[in-house]
């Protein structure tokens, strides 16, 4: 599901669209840092001190965690600018700084460095007005702009909660899908700030429901009268990050469905009809994150690998292993490409429709298909993306705005071309009597080609807007708000 709109988005989008009319010139964000200082020991460098400026709220433990080095280091001057450069980007996909500097000097004696730090935090408390559609996209909805299937509230999100990176966050979803909930995060809770936890709890309610796929598109059933799903769910998790790339996290969680009975009567939609359907799932994921920049990188790779299992088997069926493999170059100059490739692997032939995805599901899409969901047990897709930045990454000041959170705006745009290839392994399962269910891209291949335009900018904010083909001829324009590989 795609957030439509949100007050800080509204925000975000207007004072954006504004900056890329002022003929103001900017520096690349977060800024162009100094190289190692003249007068140093050509073949090594020492820290002597390491300043840090703008942490307001957040604390220094948390910047210096982020950083490849310590004072008092002795390190190769080979390896000294990959250093700067690694522990500069480590800071600022903490996401805590809207910008961040990183310079460097030579003290009095000219026998050590210092290294100066400059950050620009963000505003970490959002009281957002939540407003979200509750199709697969933005692009499905608007075919119909049913209002009916919107969902409202209000999401309290506090970020770098005690100036730790710590995140609370607590939901209020009314209209077509209500929810209620809480989710809390802390990075570190040991001394070597390695190990951190997480848990969550959340009550969501449905008067609609998707209960299975005709013509490679989901069927919708209504109630305005019953709840037809009630979903009870928590987790805990904890989390290992022995080094600054990877991370190690292991998830315990209980899912409690209650379903209706005119639900539970559809062929193929749970697997025992029991009116309560629920299982506890563990989660192994390993992350090993070499990006530049996470919601939008340019160079680097990530590699991804999920394992789930749910018991008792009879009732979850929903065990899988699940990899993603995203890989980012700058070709030449203003140039760059970008190949990201996801599978995933079901231990069971046979698995309720509700649990069950395949293509056309949050991130996992052929693009050109962004109408269509394809079913299935197993997937393999490919995305392949080149390039070319009409607007590199620059900054815009805005006067008028005394605050450096809102005032200092990075943008971005780029033109792409990309070709998206994927294919689904579907097996046979209970579907209900007399109905055609003419899901033709199933065990098919897909294929979609296309181009082009994203806008970045601060606070994460990607927006795309593509035309693309697919194998079927069919053409369109769509619209996204994530980045695409």
């Amino acid at each position: 599901m795609n957030r439509l709109c949100s007050g800080r988005f509204l925000l975000i989008l207007f004072i954006s669209c504004f900056a890329i009319v002022l003929n103001v010139q900017g520096t690349c964000a977060p800024g162009q840092d100094n190289p190692v200082a003249p007068g140093i020991n050509p073949d090594t460098v020492i820290i002597h001190k390491i300043y840090i400026s703008g942490n307001s709220v957040t604390k220094k433990g948390i910047i210096l965690r982020e950083l490849s080095f310590s004072e008092q280091d002795t390190l190769p001057v080979s390896l000294f600018s990959a250093l700067l450069l690694s522990s500069k980007q480590n800071i600022f996909n903490t996401r805590l700084f809207n910008f961040v500097s990183v310079d460097t000097s030579c003290n009095p004696e000219h026998t050590m460095v210092d290294v100066r730090i400059a950050l620009v935090e963000r505003w970490y408390i959002w009281p957002i007005p939540y407003l979200e559609i509750s199709d697969r996209n933005f692009n499905v909805w608007w075919e119909t702009r049913d209002l009916r299937r919107l969902t409202y509230g209000i999401d309290f999100t506090f970020f770098n909660v005690r100036g730790r990176n710590e995140t609370l966050k607590i939901m209020t979803h009314f209209g077509y899908n209500q929810k209620y909930g809480f989710t809390y995060k802390i990075p570190y809770v040991n001394k070597k700030e390695t190990i951190g936890i997480g848990f969550g709890a959340a009550l969501e309610l449905n008067h609609e429901l998707s209960v299975f796929t005709r013509n490679n598109e989901p069927f919708f059933i209504r109630s305005n009268s019953v709840y037809l799903k009630k979903l009870i769910g928590a987790y805990a998790d904890c989390s290992l990050r022995p080094d600054f790339f990877s991370t190690h996290t292991f998830r315990l969680a209980y899912a409690h469905y209650n379903f209706d009975s005119t639900i539970r009567k559809i062929p193929g939609y749970v697997v025992r009809e029991k009116n309560v359907q629920q299982f506890i799932s563990f989660t192994y994921l390993y992350k090993n994150d070499h990006r530049d920049v996470q919601y939008y990188p340019l160079k680097g790779y990530c590699l991804d690998i999920e394992v789930n299992h749910s018991v008792p088997y009879k009732t979850a069926y929903n065990s899988y292993v699940r990899t993603n493999l995203r890989v980012y170059s700058q070709l030449y100059n203003k140039w760059y490409w970008a190949s990201g490739f996801t599978g995933k692997l079901s231990f069971e032939k046979v698995q309720p429709y509700y649990l069950q995805r395949g293509l056309g599901y949050l991130r996992d899409y052929v693009r050109g298909y962004e109408y269509y969901v394809v079913d299935g047990q197993h997937f393999v897709l490919l995305k392949n993306n080149i390039k070319f930045a009409l607007i590199p990454q620059r900054v815009e000041k805005l006067g008028f705005i005394k605050t450096t959170k809102f005032n200092t705006i990075p943008l971005a745009l780029y033109m792409n071309a990309f070709v998206d290839m994927g294919y689904v392994w579907h097996y046979a399962q209970p579907v209900p009597a007399n109905t055609d269910m003419g899901n033709t891209l199933q065990n098919t291949f897909l294929a979609g080609c296309g181009l082009g335009l994203d806008f970045t900018t601060y606070y994460d904010v990607v927006i795309r807007i593509e035309g693309a083909m697919n194998r079927m001829g069919n053409p369109g324009i769509y619209l996204h708000f994530i980045a695409p590989i």
